[in-house]
């Protein structure tokens, strides 16, 4: 009898040993207790979401092991990466720029400018480091006024030793990108 009742606890603890760790989400947009500055002015300038390669744009937290992708195992993006690009610049735009109203949703109206942003490559090493190549073009609402483009290539290095760690150091790669558009596109 105490063999009927011992083996479905054995089987209980042998299935509850083989359970994996629970996904965890992470995200490089920023924190939603941080108040954005309202823009003060009447330029709207749109961001629509930021273009990248179609295998970088998913949830999964990858890292780049020379032609080898390895994606998290319990690690997942909580949105697709693009998305959560795009909150972050239009986020850090908004704080270099006040005296406009930056935004990633459509305007009603033809806003001042259309700032595109493409990134080109993107990895990051076992050996933590981050690189971005990126492109961005700046559409002015007027066809009076030329377009005005740039280019970048950024790198930062830290730790990758778990997907925290990774996050936060695409999230400092991204906002060295916000600086880099903001300070080109400052001479208005």
């Amino acid at each position: 009898m105490k063999t009927r009742q011992l083996i479905p606890a054995i089987a209980l603890g042998l299935l509850t040993g083989c359970a994996s760790a629970p996904v965890q989400f992470y995200t490089i947009a920023p924190d939603p207790g941080t108040a954005l500055p309202a823009g003060t002015g009447t330029a709207v300038v749109y961001v629509p979401r930021i273009v990248m390669p179609d295998y970088l744009d998913t949830q999964d937290i990858l890292v780049r092991d020379g032609s080898r992708l390895i994606r998290s195992s319990n690690g997942r993006w909580a949105s697709r990466l693009s998305q959560s690009a795009t909150d972050l610049i239009v986020a850090r735009l908004s704080q270099d720029w006040p005296q406009r109203t930056i935004t990633a949703h459509s305007p009603l109206e033809t806003p001042e400018s259309r700032l595109s942003i493409t990134i080109e490559r993107m990895d990051l090493t076992r050996q933590g480091k981050a690189i971005l190549l990126a492109s961005w073009t700046d559409l002015p609402g007027d066809d009076a006024r030329p377009a005005r483009q740039g280019r970048t290539s950024l790198s930062v290095q830290g730790s990758v030793a778990d997907d925290a760690a990774k996050a936060a150091l695409l999230q400092k790669l991204f906002e060295q990108l916000a600086d880099r558009i903001a300070s080109t596109l400052s001479q208005r």
